[in-house]
């Protein structure tokens, strides 16, 4: 049958040549045709996605095909003017990176002004991975604590001396402050039953809580009194702070820091090592100017340079997934750093144990 097809549609076309053929209009050569809309000026490299790891340089080419007119070439690396004031003419230009340069995706933009005065543009997204290949640690047990394996650990946090924990899922979502040993809620606060609790974070006696696709940061004073409560678009996961802004995450490789008072972006970082982006970052904690960031689904964290983005270690729990193995049990989350001792706390979702533990 697919050959009877296939003879057909060949028949039909013939006839169909046939008929233009013998037809008395010619059909024009589309080489006589005028050309139109010639691009003034563009990048020709580097090619759109293209890879490169820190310390390699970029080179950009910048092609001029319609000089007249033009006005005002710049080049920007993402919003940040690179070179201004170029000459209108074929041209390469260099972008160096260093070991201070942040990982991921970033745009090359060609920006100009051509003989209508219009502002136009070109531009590459390009992706840097990091330099650097992750060391390999492994959480050692210290001690070993009970914790409540009905909590769904979103969120663990210390705030003078005093363990908090956040938990998700729907009807069961909770804010609470913990006592270390046995695992016990001192207090809590029940979340509405139609919201999915994520991480915490407390701030100036402020406590933050954030939430999984109700896209609200809830707010509370220190007896759990709900205060106020910001909007944010996307979804929430993990929340920690640096004693200035909030950090969240949100279940992909980004990670964004947030003004307290506003829940306005201040900065924004993503987590790659030297092989590829890391994404499902959940739970945060900022530990010693590091974040360290439960990998979804994965029994091993993440740490992370807060100004670059590049992934310096992983950090291997499986020891701890197999401790605490337990019916019911869900996924590694959940990291306290207690300041006032400089001791490190996990434990994961409806798991029976709370681990103090150190990375080496």
């Amino acid at each position: 049958m697919k050959r009877l097809l296939s003879l057909l549609v060949s028949t039909t076309a013939l006839v169909f040549i046939l008929v233009q053929c013998n037809g008395d209009d010619p059909i024009k050569d589309p080489i006589d045709k005028p050309v139109k809309n010639v691009v003034p000026a563009q990048l020709t490299t580097p090619f759109n996605e293209a890879q490169y790891t820190i310390g390699e340089a970029v080179e950009v080419a910048i092609k001029i095909n319609a000089p007249e007119g033009i006005s005002n070439l710049e080049l920007f690396v993402d919003d940040t003017l690179y070179a201004g004031e170029l000459s209108i003419e074929d041209q390469n230009i260099t972008i160096i990176t260093d070991s201070l340069s942040k990982v991921g995706w970033t745009k090359i933009l060609l920006s100009y002004t051509d003989a209508d005065g219009k502002r136009r543009s070109d531009f590459r997204k390009i992706v840097y991975f990091s330099n650097l290949f992750p060391s390999q640690k492994n959480a050692t047990i210290v001690n070993t604590y009970t914790h409540d394996k009905g909590s769904y650990t979103q969120g663990l946090e210390f705030y003078e001396g005093a363990l908090y924990e956040g938990t998700g899922q729907y009807n069961r979502s909770v804010l609470s402050e913990v006592e270390l040993t046995t695992g016990t809620q001192i207090r809590k606060h029940d979340l509405d039953g139609s919201i999915f609790g994520e991480g915490i974070t407390i701030l100036n006696d402020t406590i933050y809580q954030i939430t999984y696709r109700a896209q609200t940061c809830y707010m509370y004073d220190m007896d759990f009194n709900q205060i106020g409560m910001f909007k944010y678009d996307g979804e929430g996961w993990g929340l920690c702070n640096d004693g200035e802004n909030l950090i969240m995450s949100n279940g992909d490789s980004e990670i964004v820091w947030r003004n307290p008072r506003t829940f306005e972006v201040v900065k924004s970082i993503e987590v790659f090592d030297d092989d590829q982006s890391v994404d499902q970052l959940n739970e945060l904690e900022l530990i010693n100017g590091r974040l360290f960031m439960n990998i979804y689904r994965a029994n091993k964290i993440a740490e992370v340079d807060t100004a670059t983005g590049k992934v310096m270690a992983y950090i291997n729990c499986q020891n701890l997934a197999n401790d605490a193995n337990d019916f019911g049990n869900d996924v590694l989350n959940g990291i306290a750093y207690n300041p006032a001792t400089g001791k490190i706390y996990v434990t994961g979702k409806l798991w029976p144990k709370l681990y103090e533990v150190k990375f080496e």
